[in-house]
């Protein structure tokens, strides 16, 4: 079978390679026929080998799939099934977090797409302590986003603690800002508001307004600040989802939260230090909430806002591409041209 890899370490190396269809390698193993797989922001992280990868190894940690085989051991599972997989693997167990049930802080974790194989291909295995199923109601498409959408329940519903009729401002428009429009508003917000920029315009905007977000702000054209103040009448955004790891981003989250009100940390800064407005946070004692990946809980959570949303989440979706077309689809992605980008396997080429 085909699978997009990266070969060796460095910038680049990524290659769509003939490897042998996988076996089950234990008893509470899983093999799964991939339906859809997405790309991620830490897949163009791994192409400029800035995020840890442990080559060669198959790429893709977000998916859908169908249960083929079953270990002797697996009970929760039947072939035919319709499933996806937190990728969560190889977690120590020892640790003090895995102990506090954090598996998915562990230092000693490697996921699938990064770690070990993952689902840029046709077939992964995967244990079965790790797998949902998919509601009847969500396609195979949708399904494939349900990483992304148990980080932002995670993230802005676990952590952030929407409460109802709040005002949430989301900073950022991809597709992880998009996703915790959707989860804010499942969560009981009575506003939503996603903050972008000029390279949001055609199509991620729309996408918003499509996704049920009340209103949007182009800071590049618009005072962010005067529109959420005049929007709240003066006291600023309960919440604020910080979606896009920029230095503006940060402190525009800063400027229009409420005093008193909470920001939760989505976004990944692209260096270490970032300038913030720190004594504004102190004078305005704000709750910030930092966050990495998702829970075990957030998951079945996520696939229940996806199964109850009456909006159409494959507007998030842009590209349902093939693996071989890659080089094409990380352009759009790198270009702006993109939301979320789909591999489906046997898809047609360009």
């Amino acid at each position: 079978m085909r699978a997009l890899m990266k070969t060796e370490k460095g910038v680049g190396h990524f290659h769509v390679c003939d490897i042998p269809k996988p076996k089950l390698k234990s008893a509470g193993e899983v093999l799964i026929k991939v339906s859809a797989a997405g790309v991620c922001g830490t897949d163009v992280h791994i192409y400029h080998d800035k995020f840890q990868n442990y080559p060669p190894v198959v790429l893709g940690h977000e998916f859908s799939g169908v249960v083929e085989e079953v270990g002797a051991d697996v009970t929760r599972f039947k072939p035919g099934d319709r499933v996806v997989g937190e990728p969560h693997t190889l977690f120590c167990g020892k640790c003090d977090v895995c102990r506090a049930g954090k598996i998915q802080l562990c230092a000693n974790k490697r996921s699938p797409g990064w770690g070990i194989d993952g689902a840029f291909t046709d077939y992964l295995t995967m244990p079965e302590l790790f797998l949902h199923n998919i509601p009847d109601n969500v396609g195979d498409m949708v399904a494939a986003l349900a990483e992304p959408m148990a980080i932002v329940t995670h993230e802005v519903l676990e952590r952030g603690k929407v409460d109802p009729q709040d005002t949430i401002a989301v900073i950022g428009a991809g597709p992880i800002g998009l996703l915790a429009a959707v989860a804010a508003k499942a969560g009981g917000a009575g506003r939503t508001i996603v903050l972008g920029t000029d390279v949001d315009e055609a199509m991620r905007f729309p996408a918003a307004r499509n996704l049920g977000v009340d209103h949007i702000v182009n800071v590049q054209r618009e005072d962010a600040y005067a529109f959420v103040m005049d929007l709240t009448r003066g006291r600023g955004a309960d919440m604020v989802v910080e979606a896009s790891g920029s230095e503006p981003g940060i402190n525009t989250a800063i400027d229009i939260v409420k005093k008193c009100g909470r920001i939760t940390a989505v976004g990944m800064p692209g260096k270490d230090k970032v300038a913030v407005q720190w004594l504004k946070m102190i004078n305005k004692v704000l709750d910030v909430c930092f966050n990495l990946s998702s829970s075990v809980s957030s998951w079945d959570r996520a696939l229940g806002i996806m199964s109850a949303t009456e909006f159409d989440l494959t507007n998030v979706i842009t590209h349902y591409a093939n693996i071989e077309d890659w080089e094409a689809v990380f352009d759009d992605i790198a270009k702006g041209k993109a939301i979320k980008a789909m591999f489906v396997p046997g898809a047609a080429r360009r």
